[in-house]
């Protein structure tokens, strides 16, 4: 780890209140009651884990099946219109575990027992890269280098390998869950936006409404769009006009942590997943992506 020290803004005061009163049980119930009215499906994942990239296709597959172009907008709100026939997705960060430490990352989900859950994760070497740049370029949270952002309490590794915990001790708690891995969508889109139509209530999406939804939501297309558009703090602005880095759109890579950690971190990084990171989510250090970085 680098000797270099940061700067790690913490949350308001009011941030930390109100994430101590989440804590308790009578809060948890309410959520519950609200959940259950809000959608028919969530759509969560812990940030930088690519679901911007899923919910543009879902919402332009969803916009292809009902003939309703209106649905196909990038900038899909937190909630999906209320419209009768179509699913309501709300896409969330589940508590905005990034900004939290391991003490303060809600452990009970009892909040989604009567919902429908998709929970899209990603490797979390990727993801803890992702979310540096992510703190550094784009909400200007953290001051110092990557090294020192991977072992940060408040948003780092750590809180990261406690949300992915949590979830899959709590996976049986929603009425429905389905697992989505950002590899798994890389490796192959269609059969993955599938198994989420499905999930949705939409088994009968043609492959037609699938391909577009793909067509449409490619990185570069995706990159490309965001590039024209004036970094005016917008979800899918960029956070720095010119810098390729601070894109929401960033670099859409598997394994392109190795271009940014150096060899002790990702030594740290694979023992920790391989022994602390529930096997539920297939992910080890069985084989990686290529040379990793000499400090």
């Amino acid at each position: 780890m680098s000797g270099k020290r940061l700067l790690l803004q913490d949350p308001p005061v009011g941030f930390l209140l109100k994430n101590r009163l989440e804590l308790l049980p009578p809060v948890t119930w309410l959520r519950r009651y609200k959940r259950s009215r809000q959608a028919d499906v969530f759509l969560l994942s812990y940030p930088k884990t690519g679901r911007t990239w899923l919910r543009v296709m879902m919402a332009r597959m969803m916009a292809e099946h009902f003939g309703r172009p209106e649905l196909a907008r990038d900038e899909i709100g937190s909630d999906s219109p209320a419209v009768a026939g179509i699913p309501r997705i709300a896409e969330k960060h589940d508590g905005r575990p990034q900004i939290k430490t391991v003490a303060e990352i809600i452990s009970d989900k009892g909040e989604f027992a009567g919902s429908r859950v998709i929970l899209l994760v990603r490797d979390l070497r990727d993801t803890v890269v992702s979310n540096y740049f992510q703190a550094t370029r784009r909400r200007n949270r953290f001051e110092g280098d990557i090294s020192s952002f991977v072992h940060w309490p408040r948003g780092g590794f750590d809180s990261m390998l406690r949300y992915y915990n949590v979830w899959a001790s709590q996976r049986g708690v929603p009425k429905d869950f389905l697992l989505v891995r950002y590899e798994d969508l890389h490796e192959d889109p269609g059969r993955e936006l599938r198994r989420v139509a499905v999930f949705i209530g939409l088994a009968d999406v043609s492959d037609g409404s699938i391909a577009t939804a793909i067509e449409h939501a490619r990185f570069s297309s995706m990159k490309a769009r965001e590039a024209n558009r004036e970094p005016d703090g917008s979800s899918l602005a960029p956070g720095r006009s010119g810098d390729s880095e601070s894109f929401k759109s960033r670099r859409g890579k598997v394994g392109g942590y190795v271009d940014y950690l150096c060899a002790q971190d990702i030594e740290w990084l694979n023992s920790r997943i391989d022994k602390e990171l529930h096997p539920y989510y297939g992910y080890s250090s069985n084989a990686l992506p290529g040379p990793v970085r000499q400090q």
